[in-house]
Formats: C-alpha cells, structure tokens, sequence
C-alpha cells in the first residue's frame, strides 16, 4: 500500500494508526486484512463509542446529587515532619 488505496482512499498513516487501536497492527502487515477492512471497523468503533458517549451524556443530565453523598468537609491538620539523621551531619 503507498500513499492512498485506490479502493476505499484512505490514506497509509491513518490505517496504521487505526489498526494499532484495534490491535491489528500485525494483521495488517502480514496482509490477513486489508486496509479498507481496518478503516471500516476503525469506523465503526469510532461510531459505535460517539453514540455510546451520547448516550451516556443524556443519562447523566438526568440524575441528581443527593445531599447525603456530599463529600465531608475537608479539615487541616497540622504535620510535623521529621528529618531523616546524617550521620556525618551533627549538630
């Protein structure tokens, strides 16, 4: 494959990116698949996970927080930290 395929015209940069998400990476320089099958199943998975995050984001407008899991108020305490002795270092 060089610069585009002339099938699907993808181009060689962005097929080698796709089927290393995919894990195909090996697949597809052993020639078990072909890059107009790794650019449309990079598709799909891009589809499938925008839809998914669709999804999600009209569920989540939905609920709302309850008071009794609001996180406690955070408090400070002081530390008092302690030097690690040297023994070559004496006072």
């Amino acid at each position: 494959m060089t610069e585009k395929c002339k099938n699907c015209g993808c181009v060689e940069s962005r097929v080698v990116a796709d089927a290393k998400t995919l894990g195909l990476l090996q697949e597809l320089q052993s020639g078990v698949f072909t890059c107009c099958q790794i650019s449309e199943w990079a598709d799909e998975q891009r589809m499938a996970w925008f839809e998914a995050t669709q999804e999600d984001s009209k569920f989540g407008d939905d609920v709302t927080i309850r008071s009794e899991f609001d996180e406690p108020e955070v408090e400070l305490v002081p530390v008092r930290s302690r030097r690690q002795q040297v023994p070559w270092y004496r006072n």
